[in-house]
């Protein structure tokens, strides 16, 4: 099916149509390694984002915003995206703390103030995952180049395969896994927090 065939029945609301975001948008970037994250950390779910997707496509009608400039599935991940990384709620605005809750009867105040800075464990854990793959690269650069092609530029196996003359897009998948367990098993390595 081409680009425009599948925005024909995505436009029109089509199961022909909706099946393939959620098997080659929905899931894939849900089990992306960044996105798995954000969307474990600020309680997403595959469905939660199909439903979003839904309504700002069909609902919204942002499906008419599409003007066949690169791929459809590579349009729609960018919303996808989108929704994962605003859902963070350190991004909407600041919440005043004052008078947000009354100190009780003993004078003893009420209130319990986050001891975690999460923009700190955002740059530790970028730290951490920086190294780990500098291990990879010391340790095997093709499957490195790989792993960033997946996870920062987001090309498929099928586009990879091509890039770099791999022998399948199996083969592609296979290695981006190893990548990934290599990169879990340098973790505890690098990870300094208690």
């Amino acid at each position: 099916m081409t680009d425009s065939e599948w925005y024909q029945l995505v436009k029109e609301g089509k199961d022909e149509g909706w099946k393939p975001v959620w098997e080659r948008v929905i899931v894939p970037e849900s089990k992306s390694m960044r996105s798995a994250e954000l969307m474990k950390r600020y309680s997403l779910t595959d469905g939660d984002l199909m439903g979003m997707l839904y309504h700002e496509m069909i609902g919204r009608k942002k499906i008419d915003l599409y003007r066949g400039e690169g791929s459809f599935e590579g349009w729609l991940r960018r919303y996808v995206r989108g929704f994962i990384l605003n859902a963070n709620p350190n991004k909407h605005g600041e919440i005043s703390i004052e008078h947000a809750h009354d100190d009780s009867d003993d004078g003893s105040s009420a209130m319990v103030l986050p001891t975690d800075d999460k923009q700190v464990m955002m740059r530790e854990i970028w730290n951490v995952t920086h190294l780990c793959f500098i291990d990879l690269w010391v340790s095997d650069p093709e499957r490195a180049y790989i792993h960033l092609l997946k996870t920062r530029y987001f090309l498929s196996s099928e586009e990879i395969k091509d890039f770099l003359d791999v022998s399948s897009a199996a083969n592609v998948d296979q290695i981006f896994s190893r990548s990934v367990k290599f990169m879990r098993a340098a973790w505890p390595r690098h990870d300094t927090r208690a």
